[in-house]
């Protein structure tokens, strides 16, 4: 499931796009995508109103419209929000209709993926003055939550095996995404699997001396028994990822990564105020009080190329000399699969709000974001009447310069960095490829013919030619050789793809006309 593309290969592949032709997954091959709203993908113990409670757990997904690829990768998008909802979190995000999860779920769309952003559960007291309370009610949230996307994994590995695969996903190419509060949900996705890693001395309360987290009343990390605050979703399916990417947020604990986990790439501000980009302390965003010490992106993917997890990215990347590797490798020293975003730190220590008092400014820890303001003052009125204004102004003290423009800025340079290395890392064809046959197409990039041959010598008995969207080219039947020559005949320059049928299976490939 990840062969590598050899780094020369994927140079080839890289320098087509730039030369400006389309390539599915790194450029946006559709023009259109068709959404489907509040599909539940399973369901569980939600605390949010204080008594517990089953609830839904709800998606949107986001598809590329006139597809006809069958086996398409998915991505799965965590949201922000501080695990609570919008508002009553103090921001004007926390919600699958996110602007940053939206629009980077329509490119990732537009680009050939299936696209879903998940809803996970909510709540817990940021605003105790106790400690124990704090640090306890967010670990119990975070934990949730990475049960709750690992359930979203296993829905879609079942819609595959039981349902018809309505979505036309690839099973084996299930990647998680994860903006502010969602990288912490995707990080601990990908590495949390081990009671001795909630036993650690920070994870333990200093009253009770118990863990924070508690198994035998939360249920186990894939949220597959039945407890007190937990029921189990789609139980024999894999919970596995493929590969995970952040937008800011964190990982419980440099310790929780161990070799042979999932590849991880980062994204970060540097001067993040409320999630470490090394290693220190989550704030509270409305009180900047101190919750727990965490593992920041920057120490994360340092240790995951370290102990080799990121090797695949390395290597996919070895040979790419585009403006965001650039860019990022000026700032990360040498950690491939970390892209540091820097932003200037406030010009003025304070703003004048609305309400006549001056609060301080903080350097910017999601430039990607933007939002309505006038929904948000409207909400906000409705929950506070007049303290709507206050709250606009005082959610920009973090980013100043707020607008959709600058936050879809980011969001190129995002996709610029990170396609390439799923792409790359992961091998996508973008075809059903479950036979994993062993093939040589050659030459390639090809000007006139591309010769299709089985290293084991096994014999083809039909060829089809497909463009990006899957739509059949040209069909042989009927064959029965060892190679077979496929001839351009005026085809326009691009990408194609192969499906070769041997009598007991089938592979796939791609080709490249000059």
């Amino acid at each position: 499931m990840k062969k590598i593309l050899h780094s020369s290969l994927f140079l080839v592949l890289f320098l087509w796009t730039t030369a400006g032709f389309s390539q599915r997954y790194l450029t946006e091959v559709f023009t259109s995508f068709d959404s489907t709203s509040e599909v539940v993908y399973g369901q569980n113990i939600s605390i949010l109103t204080g008594t517990p409670a089953l609830s839904p757990l709800r998606m949107d997904v986001y598809e590329p419209s006139g597809d006809q690829l069958t086996s398409r990768p998915l991505i799965i998008i965590c949201h922000t929000g501080s695990f609570l909802p919008p508002v009553i979190n103090g921001q004007p995000t926390g919600s699958r209709k996110d602007s940053t999860a939206v629009e980077m779920a329509k490119q990732f769309a537009r680009r050939g993926y299936v696209a879903a952003i998940m809803s996970n559960r909510l709540g817990w007291l940021p605003t105790s003055p106790d400690q124990d309370t704090r640090t306890g009610t967010l670990l119990n949230a975070a934990y949730r939550g990475i049960q709750d996307l690992r359930t979203c994994v296993r829905y879609f590995r079942r819609s595959v095996a039981e349902m018809s695969n309505p979505y036309k996903i690839d099973p084996n190419i299930i990647i998680a995404g994860g903006i502010g509060t969602g990288g912490y949900i995707t990080f601990g996705a990908a590495t949390l699997d081990k009671t001795s890693e909630l036993n650690l001395t920070k994870f333990i309360n200093a009253t009770s001396g118990q863990p924070y987290v508690i198994p035998a009343l939360n249920g186990n990390f894939d949220g597959t028994d039945s407890t007190a605050l937990c029921r189990p979703n789609h139980v024999g399916y894999s919970s596995a990822l493929s590969l995970v990417f952040n937008l800011g947020g964190a990982l419980g604990d440099s310790t929780w990564l161990e070799a042979g986990e999932t590849p991880m790439i980062g994204f970060h501000c540097p001067t993040d105020p409320f999630a470490p980009y090394e290693y220190g302390a989550v704030i509270v965003p409305t009180t900047g009080d101190f919750v727990v010490n965490v593992s920041g992106t920057y120490g994360a993917i340092r240790r995951a190329n370290q102990l080799g997890n990121n090797d695949g990215i390395v290597q996919a990347a070895a040979s790419f000399n585009d403006p965001y590797t650039l860019r990022a490798n000026a700032l990360n020293n040498g950690y491939e699969g970390m892209f540091p975003m820097v932003r200037p730190m406030p010009s003025t220590p304070t703003t004048t709000c609305p309400d006549g008092n001056a609060y301080p400014n903080f350097p910017e820890g999601s430039p990607w974001d933007w939002w309505n303001e006038t929904w948000y003052e409207a909400a906000v009125n409705s929950q506070q009447p007049g303290a709507g204004p206050t709250a606009v102004c005082k959610a920009r003290l973090g980013n100043p310069d707020m607008s959709a423009a600058k936050g879809r800025l980011y969001i190129d340079s995002i996709m610029g960095y990170l396609n390439p290395r799923i792409v790359g890392t992961l091998s996508i064809v973008g075809i059903d490829n479950k036979f994993n046959r062993e093939l040589k197409l050659y030459p390639n990039p090809a000007k006139s013919q591309v010769m299709i041959k089985s290293t084991k010598n096994e014999v083809i008995t039909g060829v089809t030619l497909m463009d990006i969207t899957g739509r059949e080219i040209r069909t042989f039947d009927n064959l029965s050789t060892q190679e077979f020559m496929l001839e351009r005949n005026g085809l326009n320059a691009g990408l194609y793809y192969v499906r070769i049928r041997f009598k007991d299976g089938e592979g796939a490939g791609k080709v490249w006309f000059e």
